[in-house]
């Protein structure tokens, strides 16, 4: 059996440690003791979880390779180079770019949507917010659908997996990997995100 919280080992660490927990699924594929059911609760307990769904180990593999090259990791930052992207090129300059791209999402709008929902932000945002994002966000939902499409159908024909074996299993593989992070650590954007982060309030050293 399985239990897999929702979200990073370094967010699941930390919150446990803050005595909180992420949400996790669960799936069981045998049972031969006939306590799995009792054992894997009890599991997800242990770790945290406040809440636990069921789940196949099949349906979790999707849900999870889909996520992270989608809304997780790989869509939100090809959404938010193209964003930044476009503002630079009208003439915005990086810091402004970078916060209103990056940093108003992460640390300011999206804890909203964590504790009340994107319908409550909808609701509760300023009508000139508010209208725009109702007439755009069917836009990006048509844009982007096919590519959420053509992303399952990858997963679940097992090529994402076996791409990830393939390129493991090569020997030069870090240093190519090492190149292509390097790339996106280096982008303007993320060093301008690097310079604004370090302009936060807690950042800031405090006189005695």
């Amino acid at each position: 059996f399985l239990v897999a919280p929702k979200g990073s080992r370094t967010s699941l660490r930390r919150m446990f440690l803050q005595g909180r927990g992420l949400n996790s699924s669960y799936a069981i594929f045998q049972d031969a003791t006939g306590k799995a059911q009792e054992r894997v609760i009890a599991l997800g307990i242990a770790v945290g979880s406040g809440y636990l769904f069921e789940t196949n180990f099949k349906k979790e593999v999707y849900s999870d390779l889909t996520g992270e090259r989608g809304t997780l990791m790989g869509c939100v930052q090809g959404i938010f180079a193209a964003q930044y992207d476009v503002l630079r090129a009208n003439g915005h300059s990086p810091s402004e770019a970078f916060n209103e791209t990056v940093e108003e999402l992460t640390q300011s709008l999206m804890p909203l949507v964590a504790e009340n929902g994107m319908d409550w932000m909808y609701a509760n945002c300023s009508t000139t917010a508010q209208r725009g994002a109702l007439d755009w966000w069917k836009k990006f939902h048509d844009a982007t659908k096919p590519v959420f499409e053509e992303l399952y159908n990858s997963v679940a024909t097992g090529k994402e997996s076996q791409r990830s074996i393939d390129l493991n299993s090569q020997p030069d593989y870090r240093e190519k990997l090492n190149v292509e992070l390097a790339e996106l650590r280096d982008s303007e954007m993320w060093q301008a995100g690097k310079t604004v982060r370090s302009l936060r309030p807690e950042n800031q050293a405090v006189e005695a």
